[in-house]
């Protein structure tokens, strides 16, 4: 998502098993939990706020589970660009052969990186004119400044800080959409009777808070898609799409080349995406192997659609039930598995 500068070190890791699965709620929150110490002393340091700190390391590195941050310790998909001397782990992303990442001893330091990256990179600067506080302000600034390639980059950061109160982590609120920070800026007055300015407790507008318990939008995405968590339909791997994700970051976080993937899912096109669904990690099978030996049409089905649902080829599932791949399927209509 990130491109700073190459450099052409070779370095060879002993890597553990590749196969990781798409994170559940309870990775999420063992993520928090483990890192949200180290995002806050970044945000002290460097001015990045935690809560978007850890939202963006949930969504780009799975969680923690993805093959980059247990190799690599690293969190948030820094390239070995920018005079970066250290070593490098080579792994899939949206480039035709494989891309260089940095490494990281400790994922402090990964942390640590992801601020300077932020901090010294001019695109970013109008962003630390925000408070600390502001999560969505800077969700929708990352964003706008071409952080990422997801057109929904942004909702997902927030849906993330919303569903797991990220924002708690430095003493915030849960913000509605639109709402700005107030920060009291009290004034003192040195022995010189020069007047210095010290940033106060933020001071938040009752209208711009939502209460605990009422849901956002963008936090009833990530909700919905935390609940499709998936390893395997018909015994093969697979994960779900999350919002913020595109088929080049699940390259990354799985590590296999993209036109792997879209040839495992059967497209061609990766606009043919949308956060939620089900993408395959491996070859789909020629039958389904479940109890289930029907399925009966509901409105709106198509033969991909339910080749997806089932794990099953496409081919396989036209054989079947001697259809093509352009048959429109009928209501009710009960269609062959095995």
């Amino acid at each position: 998502m990130k491109r700073l500068a190459v450099i052409s070190i070779v370095f060879i890791l002993f890597a553990y098993a590749t196969e990781v699965s798409a994170q559940s709620s309870s990775d999420i929150r063992n993520y928090i939990a483990k890192y949200s110490q180290i995002a806050l002393e970044q945000e002290r340091t460097y001015g990045v706020p935690a809560s978007i700190t850890i939202a963006q390391g949930i969504l780009e590195s799975g969680a923690g589970k993805s093959g980059l941050t247990r190799n690599a310790n690293n969190h948030f998909g820094i390239k070995a660009f920018g005079g970066w001397k250290g070593p490098i782990y080579q792994a899939w992303d949206d480039e035709p052969n494989k891309s260089k990442f940095r490494v990281y001893a400790s994922a402090a330091e990964s942390f640590r990186d992801h601020s300077l990256f932020l901090k010294n990179n001019s695109r970013y600067r109008s962003l630390f004119q925000k408070s600390v506080y502001d999560y969505r302000g800077w969700a929708i600034g990352l964003q706008k400044a071409g952080y990422a390639t997801a057109q929904t980059y942004a909702k997902a950061l927030i849906g993330f800080i919303d569903a797991y109160q990220l924002y708690a982590i430095n003493g915030g609120v849960k913000l509605r959409s639109g709402a700005t920070v107030t920060i009291r800026r009290p004034v003192q007055t040195g022995g010189n009777k020069n007047k210095q300015q010290q940033q106060g407790r933020p001071e938040f507008l009752p209208e711009e808070q939502m209460a605990e318990d009422e849901e956002s939008e963008e936090e009833k995405s990530v909700k919905e898609a935390v609940k499709k968590f998936l390893v395997e339909v018909n015994d093969v791997r697979c994960t779900v799409l999350y919002p913020g994700q595109t088929l080049s970051s699940v390259a990354m976080k799985y590590d296999i080349p993209k036109q792997k993937l879209l040839e495992f899912n059967e497209t061609t096109r990766e606009d043919d995406f949308k956060e939620g669904d089900i993408v395959f990690l491996e070859k789909k099978k020629s039958k389904f192997t479940g109890a289930q030996d029907f399925y009966r049409v509901k409105a709106g089905d198509t033969v991909y659609g339910i080749s997806q649902q089932f794990g099953i080829k496409m081919a396989n599932l036209t054989k079947m039930n001697k259809l093509n791949l352009f048959s429109v399927l009928k209501e009710g209509e009960k269609l062959r598995l095995k």
